[in-house]
């Protein structure tokens, strides 16, 4: 084994420029195929982060939630369902809905209490938040500005919605007359933190409100009419009891949305599902479409690489006939004689693709870089995967062992006394 090595490096060494230009041409397939992967990945997770990143994945509402069933709905039965990322251990009658496609709903959630108690035990769910809310007016000046009144536990909305770091002034707290208010209204109606307002809520009651905090969520709808209210205070202006309007559920793997929406629709009675997924077809068809054009794209640079291997070894093993054959005339087996152009092929792939990684790594920085030149941060975040590099390296070895395949099978087959003669 060590006489294929030593002829294989041999060959290479007496073809530096050939090598170096296959060297050069797999590092730029390998370094394209690294940066395309990371932009893609980058791309796909920044848009699912600004779409449901910090907004519910699930949301229960209904009328009632006191048909809760829990000696029938364990977490062994979610853990044996094939279809079920999660193991809810609880039942009960509600209606699920998705983040930013709130409608009106005319009941209320009844003994949502023992309902929260059963999701906070559910591991596949990171956040739990009560929700009451209703629709109503702020006033000032005599303006008025229509506002989505969402009374909350701010701790549990907090996780959801990462309303502390959202906060651009003032504090969360919501005890007694405290409310946050998006930026983009508090622009409109010229408030600060501290100033009073009015709230007006369809039956005609008014109340006066203090700013403690305002939030900027991203969205410019959410900043012009969401208010966050402490939920019992809530709970009474709006005239719901003891009752709520929803609870919004975030969880570990939001891709699963739909089968453990699917899986509580099947255990719990009288239940309707919807996810976010199903809400944003729309975006998961073009994450779809993208992640298949950027496999397609890397596997034709793959195979532009595997065929440039394949004619270079080719015209080297016409250029090394001879060297071969008189190999061969001294003993050399034929199997032996393949293994050389195999060798040849493995160290142009493993140290093209090292060199392509590492190529493709700048690139990405460099990236990152022209892009913050404008704003101060990047277009949007780029995280190189060093074991997706290194998943590379092995795909680009491997096909340029498999290249070298032809060419090492042609070398077998020369018959030394015809090359020496000619």
């Amino acid at each position: 084994m060590r006489f294929e090595l030593k002829v294989a490096l041999r060959f290479l060494r007496e073809g530096k420029g050939q090598t170096l230009f296959i060297l050069l041409g797999i590092a730029i397939g390998v370094a394209v195929q690294v940066f395309l992967g990371t932009l893609i990945t980058g791309l796909q997770r920044d848009l699912i982060n600004t779409t449901v990143g910090s907004s519910p994945h699930l949301i229960f509402s209904g009328s009632d939630a006191s048909s809760l069933m829990p000696e029938s709905f364990s977490s062994s039965d979610a853990s044996d369902s094939s279809d079920s990322p999660g193991s809810p251990r609880h039942s009960g009658t509600a209606t699920v809905t998705t983040a930013g496609n709130f409608r009106r709903e005319d009941d209320t959630l009844k003994n949502w209490a023992d309902l929260m108690a059963l999701l906070d035990e559910d591991a596949s769910l990171t956040a739990v938040s009560p929700v009451a809310q209703g629709n109503g007016f702020v006033l000032r000046s005599g303006q008025r500005w229509p506002v989505i009144v969402r009374g909350v536990e701010p701790e549990r909305a907090n996780a959801i919605y990462q309303l502390q770091a959202a906060l651009q002034a003032g504090t969360m707290a919501l005890e007694g007359n405290g409310l946050l208010m998006g930026s983009a209204l508090a622009r409109e109606a010229r408030l600060t933190t501290g100033d009073q307002v009015t709230l007006e809520l369809p039956g005609g009651g008014r109340q006066s409100f203090s700013v403690t905090g305002i939030f900027d969520l991203g969205s410019q709808s959410l900043n012009e009419t969401w208010l966050f209210l402490d939920l019992g205070r809530a709970q009474r202006l709006l005239g719901l009891g003891d009752d709520i309007s929803r609870i919004e559920v975030q969880m570990t793997d939001i891709f699963a949305a739909d089968t453990l929406g699917a899986f509580y629709q099947q255990q719990l009675s009288g239940i309707t599902v919807d996810n976010w997924k199903d809400q944003n077809a729309d975006l998961l068809s073009g994450l779809q479409a993208q992640s298949s054009s950027s496999v397609t794209i890397q596997v034709f640079v793959l195979l532009a690489v595997t065929l440039g291997i394949a004619s270079v070894l080719a015209v080297s093993v016409v250029q090394k006939s001879r060297q071969i054959g008189i190999l061969k005339a001294m003993g050399t087996p034929s199997g032996s004689a393949s293994r050389i152009f195999l060798f040849q092929g493995a160290f142009l792939g493993f140290g093209g693709a090292l060199l392509g990684s590492g190529l493709g790594f700048v690139i990405t920085q460099f990236f990152l870089w022209g892009t913050a030149q404008a704003t101060g941060r990047p277009l949007f975040p780029l995280e190189f995967d060093p074991g997706y590099a290194a998943a590379i390296v092995v795909i680009a070895t491997l096909a340029s062992v498999i290249s070298a395949l032809l060419p090492a099978r042609k070398s077998a087959r020369l018959n030394p006394i015809e090359v020496i003669r000619g």
